[in-house]
Parts: structure tokens; sequence; C-alpha cells
């Protein structure tokens, strides 16, 4: 993991936690946020948007489109469905299920933090007509709490950290964009509360409530802040109390929260993914490309393989691969796969975790040679990894890559990204042509001058 709270052992746990991350976001505005923070905001939702964009035929998106389309007719738009609009929360849930689909959106920590924050702040903004800079600071303020709760977590049990730190972040840019009072606020993060779920046992099984646990957690923030401001109340200590978030879900220093909250900002650090896959088969994905390309060899080469990882990343991609029941869904979440993948075809992407690119016979024999061993030494969430190829004519390629492609210790570059962004919004059932792709970047990249965002899609309709 690339994001850390320090977590004094000796700190007392504040009995106002909750109540004064309120105050605090209340004090901030599109004018204090730094440039930098401004620039981040625009880029993760812009990876966001492209990456959501591409999933159109998705395993579970038809199912959340069904869902939304119940829902009454409103403001929200359903993004890649031109003209389609819904109330918020049905929007969100939609536009949630789509942009963690391919897994291919933004990590920060542990965390697919905007996944969750931007479909329900996009779906309230459109609603309440809000302008591209109060949408940026609603953005910024619901990622960084997410990522917060999440870095200042001590212990991993199995529950879903995006989901449960996420409907935090949605409730909080949600009741920002609705104009609610810090009263209203406050009671929007309890009403969050006593919604919170998430575990990682869709990701073990590989089942498709893994990408739709992100949809209810957008859904669920705009709810919350739909119930707040019809009067509803919920718990005040909704982070710190005896039985509030870190009490019940993860052990963690509530306080820590605020240290250098609306100062400091840990979105800063958030990874734009470099391939769509669990972050936990990242690092050895870049070794096997490294070593691909550098000795100009395919699967025909390699006698066998093995590939090393830490205890955490063999837990959720380490497993046996058996894709005949969700096989999207098994090859963005089995390191094996994707490493034959990259051997067979050169590369990892989006055509690779295609159902019929997943279930193709020619890889199975190459996953058969390749083998998982877990370095319980380390302790690492996305990294280190190291791949070993040996080859029929004797010779022994290793590599190991110590960090998160794609994470500020490694990012990627401006080619990198815009080849991601017009990539992905150009793929699928609800692609743009290149020039809609581009007139998209470029309307993101001047949002702060966008008056009313219900119109932000209009040049894509």
């Amino acid at each position: 993991m690339f994001i850390s709270v320090k977590h004094p052992s000796d700190a007392a746990a504040r009995p106002d936690v909750t109540a004064a991350v309120v105050q605090s976001a209340a004090r901030i505005g599109y004018d204090d946020l730094p440039a930098s923070v401004v620039a981040a905001t625009k880029r993760v939702l812009l990876d966001t948007l492209a990456v959501a964009w591409a999933a159109g035929e998705a395993g579970g998106v038809n199912a959340a489109r069904a869902m939304a389309l119940r829902g009454a007719p409103g403001h929200a738009s359903l993004w890649g469905h031109r003209g389609t609009r819904r109330e918020p929360s049905a929007a969100a849930f939609f536009n949630g299920t789509l942009g963690a689909a391919l897994d291919f959106d933004s990590l920060a920590g542990q965390v697919h933090a905007d996944v969750i924050v931007a479909p329900a702040a996009i779906a309230v903004a459109e609603q309440q007509r809000r302008s591209g800079r109060e949408l940026i600071a609603a953005l910024a303020l619901g990622n960084e709490l997410t990522i917060r709760l999440a870095a200042a977590t001590t212990s991993n049990k199995g529950w879903f950290h995006t989901s449960i730190a996420g409907i935090f972040g949605a409730t909080l840019a949600s009741a920002r964009l609705r104009g609610l009072d810090a009263g209203r606020t406050h009671n929007a993060l309890g009403i969050a509360l006593c919604q919170a779920g998430g575990t990682q046992q869709s990701h073990v099984e590989q089942r498709l409530t893994k990408r739709l646990q992100s949809a209810f957690a957008a859904r669920d923030g705009v709810i919350s802040a739909d119930l707040a401001a019809l009067g509803v109340t919920g718990p005040k200590a909704a982070f710190e109390g005896p039985f509030g978030l870190f009490a019940l879900f993860e052990d963690g220093a509530a306080a820590d929260v605020l240290d250098g909250f609306g100062s400091r900002y840990l979105l800063l650090e958030t990874a734009l993914k470099r391939f769509p896959a669990c972050g936990c088969s990242h690092a050895a994905l870049q070794a096997a490309s490294e070593l691909v390309e550098r000795h100009g060899i395919g699967a025909d080469d390699v006698a066998r393989g093995e590939i090393v990882i830490t205890p955490y990343m063999d837990r959720l991609v380490g497993g046996a691969f058996a894709p005949e029941a969700n096989p999207q869904v098994a090859g963005q979440f089995n390191v094996r796969y994707s490493v034959a993948a990259t051997l067979l075809r050169g590369t990892f992407g989006l055509a690779d975790i295609e159902p019929l690119a997943v279930l193709d016979p020619a890889i199975r024999p190459i996953v058969d040679r390749l083998s998982v061993r877990v370095d319980e030494t380390r302790t690492g969430t996305f990294a280190p990894a190291d791949v070993t190829f040996e080859t029929h004519d004797g010779r022994r390629l290793h590599q190991r890559v110590e960090a998160l492609p794609g994470s500020p210790a490694a990012p990627l570059s401006e080619d990198e990204i815009y080849a991601k962004l017009v990539g992905s919004l150009t793929y699928g059932p609800s692609a743009l042509s290149k020039a809609q792709a581009d007139a998209l970047i470029q309307r993101i990249g001047r949002l702060e001058g966008v008056d009313d965002v219900s119109a932000l899609f209009d040049l894509v309709r």
C-alpha cells in the first residue's frame, strides 16, 4: 500500500471526529483547493468516466441497467446512454456498476474512491444544476474522506474497504451538492453508517457482486443525503462511536482521519491503473510484460513459470483458474491467467477480459505451466511481485516489480494516460468517436468553467 496515516498508539479517540469532519469540509470551497488537487480530481474523474464508458457489455451491466430503468425519470444521466436520465440514486447505481465493472478504475491506497464518489456526485450535481467548480470541490472532499477512512484502518478482516469507506465519501459529496447544512450533513453520514457494507467474499469467489458493491455504496450515498434532507436523523458518532465504523468493521484510529484534513490531500497519491484487472495482479503483469518485450518471448517459448506474490495478493488473485461461471471476473482476479494472456497475446488490455478471450482453449495449457508462490515475509498490498520464466532453450528469465504500476512511485506517462482514455472511451457498445472522446476529455479538463453540470454530456448525446 502506498498511502499511510500515522497511528500513534497512545492517542485517545476523539469523541467528535464525525462532527469535526463535517465542520472541516464545510469550510473548504473550490477556491481553497490547491491547483494540484483540482488537477488530480479532474484527472481521476476522467479516468472513471473512460473506464465506465468501455463497460457497456460487461457482466452484470444489463441487470444494473434494467434496475436503473425501473426508476423514475429524472435529471441524472446514465453514462453511455444518450438522452436517458433517471433520478439520482438510480443513475448512481448504474454508473457505479459501469465504473467498477472492468476493474480498470483508479486506486488510492486499498480503495477505489472515485468509482463510488463520482457516480453519486455527478448525479446529484446534474439534478441540482450545480457548476463545475462546485462539482470539483464535492468530488475532492468525497474522495479525500473515502481515502482517509480506509487509510486510518489497521486491520483487514475481509470487509471490502472500498464500499464501507466509499459510502461516506459519496454521502459527503451528495450532501454538499444538495446544499445541506452542517447538521443535516452530519445526519447524512450517520444514515450512511446504517447502510454501510461490503465483503471480499465476492472477490475470492469471483462473483459479479464484486462490481455491484461499489454501485450499492454510490446509490446509498445519494439516498443518505436525500433522507437527511427530508429530516431523518442518524447516529452522530458514525466514525468514532462504540458501534461506529471503526469499532464494528475494521480496527483503526478514527481521529487519524482528521490529521491534515484540508491541508494535506491523500488523493494526490491516487494510482491510475495500467491494466484492467485487480490491482493485486499488476506488479506481476508489469514484470511479465517487461520480460515479453525485452526478450521477445511468447507462450511457445516458456516451459514453466513462477509468480511470487504477497499473502494479501494471493488472497485475491492467487486462487485456481475457474472461468466457467464468470469468465470476465475470473480473468480480472487470477494472476496466472493475466500472466498467461500476456505470454499468449503479448499484452493485457480490455480485449483480454472479454469472455471469449478468457475461455480461449489456448489459454488453459499456459495457465497450467505457471505456479504461484506466496512469500510470507512480504506484507505489501499490491507489490512487490517476481516473475520467472524458464524457456525450452534453457534460459531462466526473471523480473521483479517493486511498485504498483500507475502509482506515484511508478506513474503512467501523459501519453499512456491519453491512450488509456481514448482507448476506453472508444471501446464497446457505447463507444464514442475519436472526436467525441477528445471533446469530452477537453471538457472535463475545463470543468471549472462549466456553469451547469446538467449539460456536461450534451456533446456526446
